[in-house]
């Protein structure tokens, strides 16, 4: 079976992709951003990068506007905006969409360096590939992902409106040793 890949970075349908797995429960957790939502949001200019899910206050107008919106789902969209800025590290890289970066790994990537962005920004392809699940093609796609400007001026935005919370300690680590 074959697959199809659109190249164009800037198609509409990567971009919609995009932006419902940043806002999906195991990312930011945006509630009521579902894919046709998104898809009028870019569609009218709201909504070109993730950080601007953070600001649809300054497209009040023209949300309330579309169909199918109105005040009340505007405000409800702004609500749930504001309460998943305060998230954790590994939410937010999981959000990003690196290729082969999925919920677990993400947490993976923020234990073994302390929950610091820094670190891990800094982090070469053996120290990443060192960390427990991820390996050297996982390393790569994670460091080439964070070497390109773009993705990096992207999640500059981004932090400029999110809250980073410390990783509540899971029960699992009975399963350490």
């Amino acid at each position: 079976a074959e697959t199809l890949h659109c190249i164009n970075p800037d198609c509409q349908v990567k971009k919609v992709k995009s932006f419902a797995l940043f806002t999906s429960r195991d990312a930011l957790n945006i509630d009521g951003l579902s894919e046709a939502t998104l898809e009028k949001l870019i569609g009218i200019g709201a909504v070109h990068e993730p950080a601007d899910l953070f600001c649809l206050e300054n497209h009040r107008e023209a949300i309330v506007s579309l169909e199918g919106f109105g005040e009340k789902s505007f405000q409800n969209l702004c609500q749930a905006a504001k309460k998943a800025s305060e998230t954790t590290l590994s939410r937010l890289l999981y959000g990003l969409g690196i290729a082969g970066i999925g919920p677990a790994n993400a947490r993976m990537i923020c234990r073994a360096f302390d929950n610091d962005l820094e670190q891990i920004l800094k982090a070469d392809r053996e120290e990443l590939a060192a960390v427990d699940g991820i390996g050297p093609i996982i390393a790569e796609a994670f460091a080439a992902f964070f070497e390109s400007e773009k993705n990096r001026r992207m999640l500059s935005h981004v932090l400029e409106h999110i809250t980073l919370l410390q990783e509540a300690e899971s029960g699992d680590m009975s399963l350490a040793g």
